[in-house]
C-alpha cells in the first residue's frame, strides 16, 4: 500500500477549470489601444488537464472605429496548448486565434486572424524570464505575414507584489505599402495581490507615430501613445 499510493496519485488525470473577470482602464494589445482608450470588461475560462494540456477562452469589448456601426465590438479568443519541460525550461506551445463575432463588414477583409506562439520561461530565485515567438500568415485585414518576439521579466518583492516589463518588436508584411512600418512596443509596471484579486498598473507604449499607427495598426485617437493602464482582476477557482 504504501509503494502503490504514489503511483497511483501520478497516474491519475489532473483536471481544473478557473475564470476570471476583470475591467481594464484601456485594453492594450502589444502597445496598441484596442477599444478607443476607454474602460474595458473581460473574462476568461480555462480548461487544464493531464500532461500539461489546456484550453482556454477570453473575451473583451474592443471598438476599432467608434464612427461605424459595423465596427466589431467584441473580442473572442480562443487557445489552447501544452507546457513542456525542457531541461528546466518551459515551453509553452500555444494555437490561438482571435475573432471578432460581432464585425459586419460584408465581403470586406477580416479581423479576424490565427496566430501560434512559442514561449519559454525560466524562473531563477525571485526573477522570472520569458521569451516568445508569435507567427502568424496573415494579419487582420489582410495585413499579411507577422511575426513578433518580446521578452518580459517579472521580480517577485513580496509574496504580494511583483514588478515586470515586457520589450517586443512587432513585424507586419504589409504596413510599409500604407505608409507605415514594424513597430517596437513595451511596458513596465507592478502588479499586487490579495486573496483572489489582483490590481495591475503599467506604462504602455510604442514607437509609432500617429500616422503609422492610423494607416495600418489602428485609427482611433491616440492608439499607439504611450499611457498608464490599470487592471483590476478576479480569479476563481470552479473545479475542482
Amino acid at each position: 500500500i504504501g509503494t502503490s499510493a504514489p503511483a497511483l496519485a501520478q497516474d491519475a488525470p489532473s483536471w481544473a477549470l478557473t475564470g476570471s473577470v476583470a475591467v481594464q482602464s484601456d485594453y492594450k494589445f502589444r502597445g496598441i489601444s484596442q477599444n478607443d482608450r476607454e474602460p474595458s470588461p473581460q473574462g476568461s475560462l480555462t480548461l487544464t488537464g493531464p500532461e500539461g494540456f489546456y484550453v482556454s477562452a477570453w473575451a473583451s469589448t474592443v471598438d476599432f472605429d467608434p464612427t461605424s456601426s459595423s465596427n466589431p465590438h467584441v473580442e473572442l479568443d480562443i487557445y489552447g496548448g501544452k507546457h513542456t519541460d525542457l531541461w528546466g525550461v518551459d515551453w509553452n506551445f500555444m494555437p490561438y486565434y482571435y475573432a471578432y463575432p460581432s464585425q459586419n463588414y460584408g465581403s470586406g477583409p477580416k479581423a479576424d486572424y490565427f496566430e501560434i506562439i512559442n514561449q519559454f520561461t525560466k524562473a531563477v530565485g525571485p526573477a522570472t524570464f520569458s521569451g516568445s515567438w508569435a507567427w502568424s500568415d496573415n494579419l487582420p485585414f489582410n495585413g499579411g505575414t507577422g511575426n513578433a518576439l518580446y521578452g518580459t521579466i517579472a521580480y517577485t518583492v513580496t509574496d504580494w507584489l511583483t514588478v515586470s516589463g515586457q520589450i517586443g518588436h512587432q513585424w507586419a508584411q504589409n504596413a510599409k505599402y500604407v505608409g507605415s512600418s514594424d513597430y517596437t512596443y513595451g511596458d513596465i509596471g507592478a502588479t499586487a495581490t490579495w486573496k483572489g484579486f489582483a490590481l495591475d498598473l503599467r506604462y504602455n507604449g510604442t514607437d509609432l507615430n500617429t500616422a503609422q499607427c492610423a494607416s495600418f495598426y489602428m485609427a482611433t485617437t491616440d492608439a499607439c501613445k504611450g499611457n498608464f493602464v490599470a487592471t483590476l482582476t478576479y480569479n476563481i477557482a470552479l473545479l475542482p
